[in-house]
């Protein structure tokens, strides 16, 4: 169908009640509504930014929350780019800032749209009275609306912005916008200050050991730790997984208050900890870290913790991971009706099929193939392969070398549909599935 073009051009104030009405009815009548190759009808392209507090997770945030009134088709690249500001803008407000755009469709005008980001920028904390290039946890603006044109003092369609910032034509155009010659920003490539992309999401490991198997004492010490959990942030990572208690094969068992020690002095070095998770098994641990800190979620490699302590995790939501020992796939509905039955909320269960735990080294290749049918349990799954001992079951690579290997269980895990990839080589995952989302333009 031949897409049409509307053309809204208001400039008085008292005239933007008239284009309100002339909106509705001309959505309602469907006059403006086409079909695109892709069959989406009126495509509506929002550009998100932020660059307060975990900006990574703002963006994710704002992606999950905007589905109550917008259906996202396809997200584009997240990137970072230095804060436009003015010559008088304070010193304090020059925080990078990380963006993206997300193309969908709703069943909102663009009025009411506009109405809905600004409630749900509101309800993430956004002080929408704040000052115009203050720093700001959300920023969430309508780029485009099919091929509806408006202008009034409260909403412009395409974005006015559009013709003056090269990030937000760059990211338009990787989502197959198409971008007038007439606004086209006259540079060269666009560079960013780093790429990241939205899926999957990356579990960063920090080992406050001497003994862990892969990077036993690199980061034993609370500075060293301290730094790679800043660097891990910086690469995006959904979680960063704390753990002091090495599980590698024939490890010796610390005590629960030993690896309070080891915990409590990196958690007393770093100012947020929200975006942290713990891998332990001990309650005495789970209890104490809850009890003082704010965290992302417990990963229970064991599965064996008391009833008061999980209902703390579902009294404080925070997300429980449960890990397979051995091959017996009942035993995930079995523990998932006992978790929620004390409180835990299904979103808030994450089920680990355990590689290495149990299991040969066949058994383990058989699992990780057998990822899509786990997904339809409908949890939340989480892969930890990372440089595991199965590998030497296809290379002869040792530990730390087994990144590629591990990265291509990776890709193929993702494809089946996985949610966390728990990894020690973050950046190098990141990268990759940077360019595999930017090659395939859509993810």
């Amino acid at each position: 169908m031949k897409k049409k073009k509307n053309w809204i051009s208001l400039e008085t104030l008292e005239l933007e009640y008239v284009v309100y009405c002339y909106t509705l009815w001309f959505l309602e009548k469907n006059q403006n509504i086409y079909v695109g190759e892709d069959g989406m009808a009126n495509k509506i392209y929002l550009s998100l930014g932020s660059n307060l507090g975990n900006r990574f997770r703002n963006l994710r945030t704002a992606r999950e929350k905007l589905r109550a009134f917008f259906t996202c088709n396809y997200s584009s690249l997240v990137i970072e780019t230095e804060a436009l500001l003015p010559q008088y803008a304070p010193a304090a407000w020059n925080l990078p800032y990380l963006n993206a755009v997300l193309v969908g469709t709703s069943h909102l005008d663009p009025f009411s749209l506009l109405q809905g980001i600004k409630n749900l920028e509101k309800e993430m904390g956004r002080e929408l009275d704040a000052p115009h290039w203050s720093p700001r946890i959300i920023d969430i603006d309508i780029s485009a609306y099919g091929d509806l044109f408006i202008d009034t003092t409260k909403l412009c369609l395409p974005h006015r912005e559009i013709k003056n910032r090269i990030f937000l034509q760059y990211l338009l155009e990787s989502l197959g916008y198409e971008i007038k010659e007439e606004n086209r920003v006259k540079v060269n490539d666009f560079n960013a200050i780093n790429y990241f992309a939205f899926d999957p999401k990356l579990v960063g490991i920090v080992n406050v050991t001497p003994d862990s198997f892969s990077d036993g004492g690199k980061y034993f010490g609370v500075d060293a730790a301290a730094n790679r959990i800043e660097e891990l942030r910086r690469w995006g990572a959904y979680v960063i997984e704390l753990g002091a208690q090495s599980t590698r094969p024939n490890y010796v068992e610390i005590s629960p208050l030993e690896e309070i020690s080891r915990l409590d002095r990196v958690f007393e070095k770093i100012k947020k900890s929200d975006d942290l998770g713990v891998d332990t098994y001990f309650d005495d641990v789970v209890q104490h870290i809850v009890s003082k800190y704010r965290v992302s979620w417990i990963n229970d490699v064991r599965s064996h913790l008391k009833q008061n302590t999980i209902k703390l995790l579902a009294d404080n939501n925070i997300k429980l991971v449960i890990m397979l020992y051995g091959t017996d796939l009942s035993w995930f509905m079995d523990r998932t009706k006992q978790l929620q039955n004390l409180g835990i909320m299904r979103e808030n269960i994450v089920i680990d099929p355990g590689i290495g735990f149990g299991k040969s080294r066949s058994e383990n290749i058989a699992m990780i193939r057998n990822i899509s049918s786990l997904k339809e349990m409908g949890y939340e799954m989480m892969l930890a392969h990372s440089r595991k001992s199965f590998i030497s079951s296809f290379s002869n690579a040792t530990v730390s070398e087994r990144d590629v290997e591990t990265l291509s269980i990776s890709a193929f895990a993702t494809e089946a549909g996985i949610d966390y990839l728990r990894v020690h080589n973050l950046e190098y995952h990141m990268k990759f599935f940077v360019a595999q989302a930017y090659a395939r333009r859509y993810q």
